[in-house]
């Protein structure tokens, strides 16, 4: 990159306007990343920063660069290598968080997951962060504890505070500044344990296009962007769902057809109680365990390279064979 860019020229060429603005280089991007890792951006210049790129929207190359620069300053375990990783950041409000139940089940069957998630800042929504140790997941205080949970139990939580406190603290930010800002879509790139499957959801689909020219741009070779239930990475069952996949197989999945018939009237809050009811066989949910079984097949599908139609066949004998959560 040019000696002479310095975060100023950044910010000037943001902000000339409608004819004179730019988007930056991905050099540029990372370098504004990094400035705001270590700090030295000042205050003005990051709010002018945030706003400026907010206002012109992010690209893909940009979300590139900042991301690699993230990444290079999260302290990971030397060698950590899983098999799924799973950004949770949006929250639930219409629906149950039946991703997770569908992260679980694969869990089970020997698929390791990181689950990681932050920004729980609207009310009447329900994040990762309140529902994992209820379900049996643990949460990680570091990523050398989620490791170990992963070595152990397949599967860990981990807050975004928890190994980039600043990217959590700028998500924060947005009670502050009344609009989200780029980081809220870099985070989902974040694979801070080298999954070899990635995966991001996203609820407007004008973003579907730039998370997956964003994957590509990473090089992260089994991604699957989907439009999402809430935002989160979850099938609905009673529509289509929209997935983009970046990879050597399934490539040709374009969309998920509904498995229910109907539209499920969509419950007044959302609570803890419908994902332990469902999974302990308490209360039968068609909705729920149609989203669960649907979201999984679709990961498996990816993580082993075979058919949509083949996946959905096992994870729905993984199902038949759960056992219930204990809760204390």
């Amino acid at each position: 990159m040019d000696q002479a860019t310095s975060l100023p020229l950044i910010i000037r060429a943001l902000g000339r306007g409608k004819k004179g603005t730019r988007n930056l280089t991905e050099d540029e991007a990372a370098f504004v990343m990094t400035a705001i890792l270590d700090n030295s951006i000042s205050q003005a210049q990051l709010g002018a920063f945030l706003m400026l790129m907010r206002v012109k929207e992010e690209t893909a190359e940009e979300l590139a660069g900042m991301v690699k620069a993230a990444e290079q300053a999260i302290e990971a375990p030397a060698n950590a290598a899983i098999d799924i990783n799973w950004p949770a950041y949006a929250g639930k409000k219409k629906q149950p968080s039946w991703y997770l139940l569908a992260a679980k089940l694969l869990a089970n069957n020997g698929l390791k997951i990181l689950i990681h998630g932050g920004g729980e800042h609207t009310e009447g929504r329900q994040y990762a962060a309140n529902i994992c140790s209820a379900i049996g997941i643990g949460s990680a205080q570091d990523l050398a504890e989620a490791n170990e949970l992963i070595e152990q139990q397949n599967i860990a939580y981990i807050p975004l505070a928890r190994f980039s406190p600043v990217l959590s603290h700028l998500i924060d930010m947005k009670a502050e500044l009344g609009l989200r800002s780029p980081v809220n879509t870099l985070v989902r790139h974040l694979n801070p344990l080298n999954a070899r499957v990635t995966l991001q959801g996203m609820f407007h689909p004008a973003y579907m296009p730039m998370h997956h020219e964003t994957a590509v741009k990473l090089e992260q070779t089994n991604n699957i962007v989907l439009k999402g239930d809430g935002g989160e990475f979850e099938v609905r069952p009673d529509s289509n769902t929209a997935v983009a996949i970046h990879a050597a197989t399934q490539a040709d999945i374009t969309q998920i057809e509904p498995v229910l018939q109907t539209r499920a009237i969509r419950p007044e809050t959302v609570s803890l109680e419908p994902l332990i009811d469902l999974w302990n066989k308490q209360q039968p949910n068609p909705y729920g365990e149609a989203a669960t079984l649907q979201t999984a097949a679709l990961v498996l599908a990816q993580y082993r390279a075979v058919s949509l139609a083949e996946a959905q066949g096992v994870v729905a004998d993984w199902w038949l064979q759960r056992q219930p959560i204990v809760t204390t």
